[in-house]
């Protein structure tokens, strides 16, 4: 009797341990609505929706939209539809299980608009990418507005785009934070969107220099090289260029120059070289550590960096700084190159287009016997250069 005890007892936990954990098939599934082409259409226009639905016990075997004014709408996981009426929908979905289970709903909106009907404009979409940029880099903006009217974008700090049309992009480059505001605009009012732009700082570094007085200096007509730095003509009525020599191997090699100023205040004018020499110009000369007699040049040449011209009565240089896009990109040319130098030719340009005149009282030009110069100053003329660096 005990073995037959003990043997039923064997077949009794053999069983039990055979047996399985209960499944609770009662459990919901849950829905998730993935995209809506878009969220405000006209009457008539194609809208898509797509959705999933995700159970921890089955599958997914039924699906099931409604909008709260259509009624039942799709039985499939993606649909589009152009039956939607004219209104504001609440589009709701839910997926069943293989146990027959159905998840709780989920919704999203839909706004319809009446074809024909007044209505304000409706801005679907207006964004900018990047939101954020550093100085020097674009963003661009980008917008979708329906409805008839006007539609315009404005930018705080300016300047405005302006009239623009119902959809389009626009590439900016701002150099501060910007507010971008559009107004789309009719008779029955305005609908309006903001975007905003971070506009990070680039560092702006200066470089201060004096020109080298050991390299300054005059080259006249005759072929004499003097050390001052003088440009016009001597009582001798012999014409004469100066030149100046700045040392820019302060300036990093990688550094993209943004302004660049010649400050010669300093210089002292002498006679009356304005307007009887002409204009004074500004040519970049790479000429070496020493001048020559052959860097006098007896004809005008363009391409000059900096044009500068006054009136009769001038007795003094102007205390502005000469600047202009010109000698940033000269003096680009020279760091990429890796020169060691920045240097400068001045002469005048008219006495080279009009022949010698005699005025009745001989107080100008050639056959005077007054000397009209601008005495410039060796070693006194200033460069300003400022620059940025790459972003590491």
């Amino acid at each position: 009797m005990k073995k037959v005890a003990i043997v039923i007892l064997i077949i009794a936990v053999m069983l039990t341990g055979c047996t399985r954990a209960t499944v609770n098939t009662k459990q919901a599934p849950l829905a998730y609505i993935d995209s809506v082409s878009s969220s405000q259409i006209w009457q008539g226009e194609t809208v898509k929706f797509s959705g999933h639905g995700v159970s921890s016990i089955g599958q997914i075997v039924a699906y099931n939209w409604r909008s709260s004014q259509n009624g039942d709408l799709s039985q499939l996981a993606t649909f589009d539809t152009t039956s939607l009426t004219a209104g504001t929908h609440s589009i709701w979905f839910k997926v069943q299980d293989n146990y027959g289970n159905w998840s709780p709903e989920v919704s999203t909106n839909v706004n319809v608009l009446a074809q024909g009907g007044p209505t304000k404009m409706a801005v679907k979409t207006f964004s900018i990418s990047p939101p954020a940029i550093t100085e020097g880099e674009y963003a661009t903006l980008s917008w979708d507005v329906t409805g008839i009217g006007n539609v315009r974008i404005e930018l705080d700090p300016g300047p405005d785009l302006g009239e623009v049309s119902l959809t389009g992009t626009r590439s900016i480059r701002p150099t501060r934070d910007t507010t971008c505001t559009l107004y789309a605009i009719n008779d029955e009012g305005v609908s309006k969107a903001t975007v905003k732009l971070v506009v990070s700082k680039v560092p702006l570094y200066t470089m201060t220099t004096w020109s080298i007085a050991a390299e300054d200096g005059t080259v006249r007509k005759d072929k004499i090289v003097l050390d001052e730095v003088m440009v016009g003509e001597s009582e001798l009525q012999m014409q004469m260029q100066g030149f100046l020599s700045f040392d820019i191997t302060q300036l990093p090699p990688n550094a993209m120059i943004k302004s660049v100023e010649l400050d010669m205040s300093k210089a002292n004018i002498y006679g009356s070289p304005f307007p009887w020499q002409g204009s004074l110009l500004l040519y970049n000369q790479q000429y070496g550590s020493t001048l020559h007699a052959n860097d006098y040049m007896s004809v005008v040449p363009a391409g000059y960096v900096y044009s500068w011209s006054y009136n009769y009565s001038a007795t003094m240089m102007p205390d502005k700084p000469f600047t202009s896009p010109d000698f940033v990109t000269t003096l680009q040319k020279q760091i990429e190159a890796g020169s060691k130098r920045y240097q400068i030719r001045v002469q005048f340009e008219k006495y080279y287009y009009y022949t010698r005149t005699d005025y009745t009282d001989k107080k100008y030009q050639n056959l005077t016997i007054n000397s009209n110069y601008i005495d410039i100053g060796a070693g006194t003329p200033k460069l300003t250069v400022r620059y940025t660096l790459p972003l590491q």
